[in-house]
């Protein structure tokens, strides 16, 4: 019993949904940016796989070729598409990689221009080949010794071949440039999915050439190159989607995360203002519900703005170096003592002139300082106690004084 994936309906419907996929995330920038080339490239290259993929199940392609009246026109017309698809690889790495400029031009040019002859030459092989016969499997190791079909066949696996000796070659070389996380991420994806590529041809060459020389290994050709075929798809699909959604993926992350950190922050001031009206409907992002948070931090921090004292800051601050605090956590103690004692004293009766002469602390926080505030109240909650209780002592006796 054979392992016949490629027979199955679902093995090609799943990398031409990835595709699909990541063409639909594609979209709105091709919109906005239709004279990006690499916008251009990438939903060329997409849209031609996922259209390829859909037609390869074999009930497709039986369909392509009844309704056409030509027997295995579905060949033509899907190795016409890879052979497109081929092009769009080279034309988007190279797009990708390299800045404007004429050669830039030239290249891709070269790529557009050798990709449509094979694809011309693809039509006349198959308009003079003797095909009467339907394969729907086996087509190429079935037309290997025929003439005209052997030319046809032969064609667009050299396209494929060189288009994927090129790519990887190409990525492996962008590879050692590249710094941005998500994008590295993505050429590793499209390196293993041109290795793969090179095995499906490997499969499909040695097939053919067992034919030439009166041996059988059509399985290689039937069985195991389409699995790479496949698996190729799909890393190509991920390779996009990666590149596309990671980064998207990867800043909500952030803005929940920062979200969630300042929360202990977030609390204490909701004893000082009114919390504000929840975000709802389609504008209730992450980032809205963030900006929203910090905003009424920042509304809180305005109103204690004249119970801060920078002197009491700076003794926290003392008082939590000499406990062993770094420089920065011991910042961010202070700032935390302070706050709660200015929200003790705004939320206390009494006359405001009374209180001791000090310094006026600012009017709030430094926006880049909120995260380490927050983090403060939730890690050091027992030294903030305990320094906001030395703080009142020391004012205390500064008042009685």
């Amino acid at each position: 019993m054979r392992w016949d994936i490629a027979g199955s309906f679902a093995a090609y419907t799943v990398p031409a949904a990835l595709l699909a996929v990541a063409f639909v995330i594609k979209v709105p920038l091709l919109r906005r940016a239709w004279q990006d080339p690499i916008l251009r490239a990438t939903a060329l290259l997409l849209g031609i796989g996922a259209v390829t993929f859909a037609s390869l199940p074999p009930a497709n392609l039986h369909r392509i070729n009844v309704l056409t009246g030509i027997p295995n026109f579905a060949g033509l017309w899907v190795y016409s598409l890879l052979t497109a698809y081929c092009g769009a690889c080279l034309w988007l790495i190279i797009t990708w990689r390299e800045p404007p400029s004429p050669a830039r031009r030239r290249r891709t040019r070269l790529v557009w221009v050798a990709y449509t002859v094979i694809i011309l030459g693809l039509w006349t092989t198959f308009l003079l080949g003797d095909h009467h016969e339907e394969r729907l499997r086996d087509l190429d190791t079935h037309y290997a010794g025929t003439p005209w079909m052997r030319e046809f066949v032969l064609l667009y696996l050299v396209a494929h071949l060189v288009s994927a000796l090129v790519a990887a070659g190409m990525l492996w070389a962008w590879y050692r440039e590249v710094e941005d996380t998500w994008l590295r991420r993505a050429v590793i994806f499209l390196q293993e999915a041109y290795a793969l590529g090179l095995l499906f041809d490997v499969a499909k060459l040695a097939a053919i050439g067992a034919r030439w020389s009166g041996r059988n290994w059509d399985w290689l050709s039937t069985y195991v190159a389409p699995p790479f075929a496949i698996a190729e798809a799909g890393l190509v699909a991920v390779a996009f989607i990666a590149g596309q959604a990671g980064p998207l993926v990867a800043e909500r992350r952030r803005l929940v995360r920062t979200h969630r950190r300042l929360k202990p922050l977030w609390q204490i001031m909701l004893t000082v203002t009114p919390p504000a009206a929840p975000a709802t409907g389609r504008v209730s992002g992450a980032a809205l519900r963030l900006e929203l948070r910090r905003a009424a931090i920042n509304d809180g921090l305005l109103k204690l703005g004249p119970h801060l004292c920078a002197d009491r800051r700076e003794r926290a601050g003392r008082a939590a170096r000499t406990a062993g605090h770094p420089e920065p956590v011991a910042r961010a103690i202070a700032a935390a003592v302070d706050i709660v004692a200015a929200t003790e004293a705004l939320r206390a009766p009494g006359d405001p002139e009374a209180t001791p002469a000090r310094r006026p602390g600012p009017p709030g926080v430094p926006a880049s300082e909120l995260e380490c505030v927050a983090n403060a109240f939730r890690l050091h909650a027992a030294d903030i106690d305990r320094f906001r209780r030395e703080a009142a002592a020391t004012e205390g006796s500064t008042t009685r004084a």
